[in-house]
C-alpha cells in the first residue's frame, strides 16, 4: 500500500484508490505523474485497508474497483459519508456498475484490457469534486436557513410554496407537508378582522423611518403583523427561478409602538389643560 502524502495546496485533490490488482495500481500511479494531474493519490488494495484509512483520514474522492479480494464497492458506500464515489467494473459489468450507482455512487468508469479508462478520469473526478462540494455548501446553506429565528419560506415564479425553515412551521402553525406546493396566498388574511387589522400598514418603531407591515394568518387562522423581506433568487443566465421570503412577526413591536402613542397623546393632553 502506498503511504500517504501530504497535501501542499489547496488545488490539489486528495484520492483514495481502492484496487487489489498490482498492474491496474500501477498503471493508475503512472497516469497521474504522465498527466501531472494534481492529486494526492493513496492507495488500498481491499475493503479492510479502505476501512482503515477513511476511518482516519478524510478523502476529496474515492474510485474503488468492484470486485475486491475481501469485499465489493458496496462495502465502501456504506462507510464514505458525503465523500463521491467512482466505481470501477470490469468490461461486461456495466450492469452491475449502474446497479451500484443506484446504491449511491457518484459514476462509474468501465475497466477496459488496454486501459482507456483513465482518460476519462480527471474529468470524472473533477466533476464528482465539484458536485460534493456544491453539495456540501447546499447542505450548510439549508442547515443555517433551517435553524434561523427568522421565517423563511420560499415560493417558485408561480407562488407555490417549495421551501419553509423550522420558525415558519413554528410560527404559522403548519407542518412543511402541509403547505408545500401550496400557494403562498393562504399566509395572507382574507379580509380585516377589525379597525386594527389592516392588510397593508405603516409602522415606525425604533428607527424613526416609515415602513410597511402586513397582516398574515397562521393555520387555525388567528391573524398576526408581520414585516416581509423578499428577494429574487436567479440561475446564472440572470433569469428568475424562485422568491425567498423573510418574515417576522412584529406583534410585540406594534404592541410598544401603540404604547408610545397612547403615552403620547395623553402627554399632549396635559400640555393642554390650563393650569
Amino acid at each position: 500500500m502506498e503511504k500517504p502524502k501530504m497535501k501542499n495546496s489547496n488545488s490539489r485533490h486528495r484520492v483514495l484508490l481502492i484496487e487489489d490488482d498490482k498492474l491496474d495500481q500501477i498503471a493508475f500511479t503512472r497516469f497521474v505523474e504522465k498527466e501531472n494531474l494534481p492529486y494526492d493519490c493513496t492507495v488500498a488494495d481491499s475493503v479492510a485497508q479502505a476501512k482503515e484509512l477513511l476511518s482516519s483520514m478524510q478523502f476529496d474522492v474515492v474510485l474503488s474497483d468492484y470486485s475486491l479480494g475481501d469485499g465489493t464497492a458496496l462495502d465502501i458506500l456504506d462507510i464514505v459519508g458525503q465523500t463521491p464515489v467512482i466505481v470501477i467494473t470490469g468490461t461486461g459489468a456495466e450492469d452491475v456498475a449502474v446497479n451500484t450507482w443506484r446504491k449511491g455512487a457518484y459514476d462509474y468508469l468501465t475497466k477496459d484490457l488496454d486501459r482507456n479508462y483513465l482518460k476519462a478520469l480527471p474529468i470524472t473526478v473533477d466533476n464528482a469534486i465539484r458536485y460534493a462540494r456544491t453539495a456540501q455548501q447546499a447542505h450548510l446553506l439549508s442547515a443555517a436557513v433551517m435553524s434561523t429565528s427568522e421565517c423563511v419560506y420560499i415560493t417558485d415564479m408561480e407562488d407555490k410554496i417549495i421551501f419553509v425553515n423550522t420558525a415558519f412551521c413554528k410560527t404559522y402553525g403548519y407542518t412543511a407537508e402541509e403547505v408545500i406546493g401550496k400557494n403562498s396566498n393562504i399566509l395572507w388574511m382574507a379580509k380585516p378582522h377589525n379597525n386594527y387589522t389592516r392588510s397593508v400598514f405603516r409602522t415606525s418603531i425604533g428607527t424613526g423611518e416609515s415602513k410597511i407591515g402586513f397582516y398574515h394568518q397562521r393555520k387555525d387562522a388567528s391573524v398576526f403583523p408581520v414585516s416581509i423581506s423578499r428577494s429574487i433568487v436567479r440561475d446564472e443566465k440572470q433569469n428568475s427561478m424562485a422568491v425567498v421570503a423573510v418574515v417576522r412577526d412584529i406583534s410585540e413591536l406594534l404592541r410598544v409602538e401603540n404604547r408610545i402613542k397612547t403615552l403620547n397623546q395623553r402627554l399632549q393632553e396635559q400640555v393642554r389643560v390650563p393650569i
